[in-house]
């Protein structure tokens, strides 16, 4: 079986001499493993397609255990982020995320739109990157099919309280008379609950300039890394770690 499909390449390993074994997001096959024969060699016609971050077309054959490249046509190398380390860091965080929850034969047309577009912006100058990753992160839950219920309780319904806080494990917030059913929900303030729901309704390239505090991006990326831990359950982002130290 031939297979022609766009993708992003998630991974590059070393595979025998030449080869390179690819994890390949496809928009028609969702997550997929493929043998790029021959793509190390200097004058391959696959190198530049194939590696980290790449936007490309492929024709693939499918074999009894893995896909192999047979073509393979760059449609954007997203080279900027190569000269960045921390926004090379938060591109491969997006990309560990997106291998996380995708599945071969499981497609999911608006997470890889999602992905096209967020990789897109971080390659520009003029953008707020911790807002771009927070609306990244709310806008992949929600595609994930864990969209976070921030208007009212998850447990009751209410759609009014004096006072919020966010179960991870519920999937919401919790009015004040429902704390008791998750005694470990995180306190959530009333500014930090009307960015999230901002974030959450905007397409993100309407977000890509808006500068949020330093205060209110820890305290909602707190929220939302406890989210994706519990739903995900992938502990372990050794990407978003070395962004956080540059």
């Amino acid at each position: 079986m031939i297979v022609k499909t766009e993708g992003f390449v998630l991974k590059n390993k070393k595979y025998g001499e030449s080869d390179s074994l690819l994890t390949i997001f496809t928009r028609k096959l969702g997550k997929i493993n493929a043998i790029a024969k021959g793509a190390r060699r200097p004058k391959s016609t696959l190198i530049a397609g194939v590696q980290p971050f790449c936007y490309s077309e492929f024709i693939l054959y499918k074999g009894k255990s893995l896909y192999t490249v047979t073509q393979c046509e760059s449609k954007e190398i997203f080279y900027k982020l190569r000269e960045d380390v921390k926004k090379l860091s938060y591109a491969a965080y997006l990309v560990e995320l997106v291998e996380a929850v995708t599945n071969e034969g499981q497609t999911n047309n608006r997470l890889f739109n999602l992905l096209g577009t967020t990789l897109y912006l971080l390659t520009k100058s003029d953008i707020e990157m911790n807002t771009i990753i927070r609306g990244f992160e709310l806008n992949y839950l929600n595609y994930c099919g864990f969209k976070p219920e921030l208007y009212c309780c998850v447990n009751c319904t209410k759609t009014e309280s004096p006072q919020w806080r966010f179960s991870p494990s519920e999937g919401g917030v919790l009015c004040n008379t429902c704390f008791t059913v998750d005694p470990y929900a995180m306190n959530i303030s009333e500014i930090t609950l009307r960015l999230a729901k901002y974030l959450q309704a905007k397409d993100i390239k309407e977000i890509q300039k808006l500068k949020i505090s330093d205060f209110l991006n820890e305290a909602l990326k707190k929220l939302l890394k406890q989210s994706i831990l519990v739903h995900i359950n992938k502990y372990d982002f050794k990407s978003m770690d070395l962004a956080d130290k540059l």
